[in-house]
């Protein structure tokens, strides 16, 4: 694994753009002490990475705060950005959408608005283009969601138009945390960071289950024989969870590499004596095994 020098970040993902990557994270800079918005590194190797970039100043749009988890995508021409912000409407989690000609920005929210409300908060969008159509999963937080009076967050499935700017019909449960390895924190349940790929003719997520700041957040699997479900998570589960060098491993990404490989990166704890928002990228390879009963999965 290649443990990254960028730091005070969350959530990254990384994408490959004629030849060069980029990465795009929760944080990294703050102007007096307000997240403006989101930045980005780039990297021709993997290992060395530039200063971060302004690329986009969301507090310019709808959202003021709570700048988290942008995914970036290149579709048709365009970088599509797919980001969580806190709405001054209602001081409510929502998942936004803006656009960009580069991959450096600048980009510009396309509603000025959230690109869909449905009366809760949402976080951790992320996009799945397949022969089947354009999907998106989410996180519906557990901030405001409650089940068996418990704050839960639950993983949703629903498809996008072509420019995958809006939500088209029914948002379906994908995942919820039920079993042990994900209801270890105390207080609220956590299935949240969806993040999905076609595998021969599966459908894999990868998702994070319990508090980002503990010994027990992990990267967990689930798979599908379609991009609704049903979601099956296998017994190996967790894929990745604590270990002497990596404290509060989570919230990952596939993309693939120059040389074909399939990685994944993801982050971990800064300084695992004082667990908070101060994280920092590791990028991972990914490996499948089908040799067994159950689908397996390794991060190297």
């Amino acid at each position: 694994m290649i443990i990254t020098d960028i730091t005070k970040i969350g959530d990254p993902q990384i994408v490959l753009h004629e030849g060069k990557y980029y990465c795009y994270a929760t944080g990294g800079i703050k102007l007096d002490g307000v997240q403006d918005g989101f930045y980005v590194w780039t990297s021709e190797d993997l290992v060395n990475w530039s200063e971060p970039t302004l690329c986009f100043k969301a507090i310019d749009y709808w959202g003021y705060t709570h700048f988290w988890a942008p995914e970036v995508i290149y579709h048709k021409g365009k970088f599509v950005m797919h980001y969580t912000a806190r709405w001054r409407k209602n001081n409510s989690l929502r998942i936004g959408v803006a656009v960009s000609d580069s991959p450096m920005g600048p980009f510009v929210d396309v509603w000025n608005e959230p690109m869909f409300d449905l009366g809760y908060a949402v976080i951790d969008g992320s996009v799945l283009v397949c022969d089947e159509g354009n999907f998106f999963y989410y996180s519906r937080d557990c901030s405001e969601n409650l089940v068996n009076g418990r704050g839960t967050s639950q993983i949703y499935v629903v498809q996008l138009n072509d420019d995958l700017t809006r939500t088209v019909g029914e948002h379906k449960l994908a995942t919820t945390p039920t079993f042990d390895y994900e209801t270890k924190s105390k207080g609220s349940l956590w299935n949240e960071g969806p993040n999905v790929i076609k595998l021969g003719d599966k459908y894999v997520m990868n998702y994070s289950a319990n508090c980002f700041a503990s010994v027990d957040y992990s990267i967990c699997l689930a798979i599908a024989d379609s991009p609704w479900g049903e979601w099956k998570k296998p017994t190996t589960n967790p894929v990745l969870s604590c270990r002497a060098d990596m404290f509060g491993a989570g919230h990952n990404a596939f993309f693939v590499g120059k040389d074909g490989q399939l990685y994944t990166t993801f982050h971990i704890q800064t300084n695992p004596e004082k667990p908070c928002g101060d994280r920092r990228v590791v990028i991972g390879k990914v490996y499948f095994d089908e040799s067994g009963e159950e689908l397996s999965q390794k991060i190297e």
